[in-house]
């Protein structure tokens, strides 16, 4: 058995919420852990969230038109969302996702899309513009002596403008953050850690599953394939680090 028994990851929207190969961050974490509950909560469903504490709450990268609809579906339990963020619920939005926990999303025709405003930022859409890099950053964990160090992929038609004051979820040694202009990639806030990196990211960094796998009270739990995704994240540390690695946008 698990080293908690009661380790509950509910997966939001999977039906959509799957691009870029996001989904592999949940296949990987039931990798990881075969004997937790894991909760695919579609769009027609109450969030398990609503009238439960789940130990993770998964939300991985979807089209324009599936964030405007995520967006209508969690505005009802915004109040409930900020209550677990401020509990230290761990949650994980990667990918486009955590574009739904800004203040708005502005199109490219110059409409807005009211967003949850559970962070402080706005999304500028730039379609056709496409924005492409390769990421190392050290993990924002204050409650660690040693940086982890973070890699993966960039790839968006976004720009966001942060408010002042956020602790963002890694600061860049390589590749751009939040827009082109800073090296502060994504947001943490608690628990709550939002990242437009994509790769899928968990497979791809073993040493920040470790840490996601103890927050969520999983410390006994081995990394699947540990092996493997190890060589594979030692790989991109060196590559991504080369002259030119850096795709073009």
């Amino acid at each position: 058995m698990s080293a908690n028994a009661k380790t509950v990851i509910e997966v939001l929207y999977p039906e959509y919420a799957n691009q870029a190969g996001d989904n592999g961050n949940a296949m990987y974490l039931r990798a990881c852990l075969p004997d937790a509950e894991f909760i695919e909560t579609t769009h027609d469903d109450v969030p398990y969230f609503a009238e439960h504490v789940p130990s993770l709450i998964l939300l991985c990268g979807m089209s324009e038109a599936q964030q405007v609809n995520t967006i209508k579906l969690l505005q009802p339990y915004r109040e409930r969302l900020v209550e677990l963020i401020d509990a230290g619920v761990p949650m994980l939005f990667t990918g486009s996702a955590p574009e739904v926990l800004g203040t708005k999303i502005v199109n490219p025709d110059g409409s807005e899309t009211p967003a949850l405003g559970l962070l402080d930022f706005v999304t500028h859409c730039n379609i056709p513009a496409r924005y492409h890099d390769v990421v190392i950053g050290d993990l924002n964990a204050p409650e660690r002596d040693e940086a982890i160090k973070v890699v993966g992929f960039k790839i968006q038609f976004t720009q966001m403008e942060a408010g002042a004051g956020q602790q963002p979820f890694c600061r860049n040694e390589v590749g751009f953050g939040l827009n082109k202009q800073t090296s502060e990639e994504g947001f943490r806030k608690n628990n709550l850690m939002a990242t437009w990196l994509i790769g899928p990211l968990l497979p791809l960094n073993p040493d920040f599953t470790r840490y996601l796998l103890d927050l969520i009270g999983e410390k006994d739990a081995p990394l699947a394939f540990e092996e493997d995704v190890r060589a594979s994240y030692e790989e991109r540390l060196k590559t991504f680090r080369l002259p030119g690695m850096g795709l073009a946008y």
